[in-house]
C-alpha cells in the first residue's frame, strides 16, 4: 500500500487546534467512497483510510455518520445531506438551511456536521439549473462570506454548465471561490455521456480551477484526479454515482421493479454493469472473474440478487477494484506521468471489449461507454494530437 500525504487520523473536533491540517491538505489526493445513507453503515475493509475516506450521502446522512463513528471508523469522513435532490437553489436562497431555531443559519448547519463526526463541512447547496447564472453567482457570493476554514463549497450543477457555451463562466466562478469546491454533475442517466465534449471540458474545469473536486460520480473520479482535481468521490451504488434534478425521480434504462439489483465493476472493461444484464451476457459462457479479496477468483455473474448481503459484497468488490487503481495511481508522479498511466489503462480496457465479445461469441455483447472512449483517446496534454484508433493498436496506415 502507498503512504499518502495525509496519514490516518482520528476524527477532528470542531474548531480544533491550529496544528490541524487545512481542509485542502486533509482531502488532497483522496478518492472518497460515497455511502448511501439509506442503509446502516459499516466499517469496510475495502475502504483504504490512507488514500480514501467516506462521504455519507443522502437523507439522515448526519445520523449515519455518527453511527459510523460509533462503529469505530477513524478515517476521513464527510456528510452530504444531498440538499440538491429536493431543493433548487435561488439567487436569494442558494442553500437549504434548517428551519428549527437550534440549527438555523449556515454556520450552525456546518457546525452540526462537525459535531456528527465530519472532518470538514459541506455546504447544503441546492440544485443549480442550466444557465442559472444569478444563482451560481449567489453561491459564489455566499462562499465569500464564509470565514471559517473547515468548509467545502458544493456546486450541484446541471450538466449543461459543462458544455462549451457555459464552461468558461463556470470556471470563472470557481476561481472566485477560495475554498475547496466539490462539483456534482446532475442529469438523468449518465451525465458524462451528455454530449461529446463533457470529458474534455471537465478536465479543463479541474485543471484551471484551483482546489476543484468531483463528487457523486463513477470512474470519472479517477480521470478528474489525474487531471488536477483536489479530491473526488465514487458512489457505492448507481443511485449515489449519479444525481438527478431536484424533485425528479431517477429514470433507469433497465426496469427492475422495486427490487434493487447491484451494478458491478468489471475490471478488464473498466465499466459498471447491471447484474441482470451481466447474467444474460454470461448465460452461455464462462463469466469474467475477479481476483479482488471479495471475489478470490470467482465469477462476476454471482451478484444477480437484490438481497442485502449480495449488495454489500458487490459494493466491497467495486471498492476493492477501483481502490487498487487509486493505489496504483499514487505510484506515478502527478502530471504527464500519471496522465499517461491513466490513458494507457483506459486504452487497454477499450481494446479488451472486442476480445471479450469474441470470447463469449456475442459480437455486440459489451459496448464501450462514451466516457471510456474519450479517456482512452483524448490527448494527454492540451494541444497534443490524439492517437488514431489504428495508431493506438499499432496498425500501420495503408499505403496511398
Amino acid at each position: 500500500m502507498i503512504d499518502p500525504t495525509v496519514p490516518d487520523r482520528p476524527p477532528a473536533q470542531p474548531h480544533a487546534a491550529d496544528a490541524r491540517p487545512t481542509t485542502a491538505q486533509l482531502l488532497a489526493g483522496r478518492v472518497l467512497y460515497q455511502e448511501n445513507a439509506r442503509y446502516l453503515p459499516r466499517v469496510r475493509e475495502s475502504v483504504d483510510t490512507r488514500l480514501s475516506g467516506v462521504v455519507m450521502t443522502g437523507k439522515d446522512a448526519d445520523k449515519r455518520a455518527a453511527q459510523l463513528r460509533s462503529a469505530g471508523y477513524r478515517g476521513v469522513l464527510l456528510i452530504d445531506s444531498a440538499a440538491y435532490m429536493t431543493y433548487t437553489a435561488t439567487p436569494a436562497e442558494p442553500f437549504l438551511l434548517p428551519q428549527d431555531t437550534l440549527f438555523e443559519g449556515l454556520d450552525n448547519c456546518l457546525d452540526f456536521q462537525r459535531h456528527r463526526g465530519a472532518d470538514a463541512a459541506l455546504t447544503p447547496t441546492g440544485y443549480i439549473p442550466a444557465a442559472a447564472s444569478k444563482t451560481l453567482k449567489a453561491v459564489m457570493r455566499a462562499a465569500e462570506q464564509i470565514e471559517r476554514e473547515d468548509v467545502v463549497v458544493v456546486l450541484p450543477i446541471d450538466i449543461a454548465w459543462i458544455n462549451p457555451e457555459h464552461i468558461t463562466q463556470l470556471i470563472a466562478v470557481c476561481k472566485r471561490i477560495r475554498q475547496p469546491k466539490a462539483v456534482i454533475l446532475i442529469r438523468q442517466f449518465d451525465p458524462m455521456a451528455a454530449f461529446k465534449q463533457t470529458a474534455e471540458n471537465l478536465r479543463r474545469l479541474v485543471s484551471e480551477a484551483e482546489q476543484a473536486a468531483l463528487l457523486r460520480t463513477d470512474l470519472a473520479a479517477l480521470d478528474a484526479m489525474v487531471h488536477g482535481a483536489l479530491f473526488a468521490g465514487i458512489g457505492a451504488d448507481s443511485s449515489i454515482r449519479h444525481a438527478v434534478p431536484a424533485g425528479e425521480r431517477a429514470q433507469t434504462a433497465e426496469s427492475t421493479g422495486w427490487a434493487q439489483y447491484p451494478n458491478v465493476l468489471i475490471p478488464e472493461l473498466m465499466r459498471f454493469c447491471g447484474t441482470r444484464a451481466l447474467a444474460n451476457r454470461y448465460a452461455n459462457a464462462e463469466p469474467a472473474r475477479c481476483d479482488c479479496p471479495v471475489c478470490d477468483g470467482r465469477g462476476l455473474d454471482r451478484f444477480n440478487s437484490p438481497d442485502g448481503e449480495t449488495r454489500i459484497e458487490s459494493e466491497d468488490h467495486n471498492a476493492y477494484v477501483w481502490g487498487a487503481w487509486v493505489n496504483e495511481m499514487a505510484t506515478f508522479q502527478p502530471g504527464h506521468e500519471r496522465r499517461q498511466w491513466w490513458r494507457d489503462r483506459c486504452a487497454r480496457a477499450l481494446d479488451h471489449y472486442e476480445l471479450e465479445n469474441v470470447r463469449i461469441q456475442q459480437p455486440r455483447g459489451f459496448q464501450p461507454p462514451a466516457p471510456l472512449r474519450a479517456w482512452a483517446t483524448l490527448p494527454i496534454e492540451s494541444g497534443t494530437p490524439a492517437p488514431t484508433e489504428d495508431a493506438r493498436r499499432g496498425v500501420s496506415p495503408a499505403a496511398g
